[in-house]
């Protein structure tokens, strides 16, 4: 779990303070996790919505929207 909500608080950082993309996101937690693949922006999208759900914020307001 601890993982999960360091992961999350990254990409919150990635997205809030940082602006990044959904595709930019995406790129960011498959290097963060040595992942050998690429994805889209999509995936990015999923990963800020898990993210933000779990850090108890809404993922349709700001933000993340």
């Amino acid at each position: 779990m601890y993982r999960d909500l360091e992961l999350a608080r990254l990409i919150h950082r990635w997205h809030a303070d940082e602006d990044r993309t959904w595709r930019d996101i995406a790129a960011l937690v498959i290097s963060h996790l040595g992942l050998p693949h690429d994805a889209g922006q999509l995936a990015g999208r999923d990963l800020c919505l898990r993210a933000a759900r779990l850090l108890g914020e809404n993922p349709d307001a700001e933000p993340w929207a």
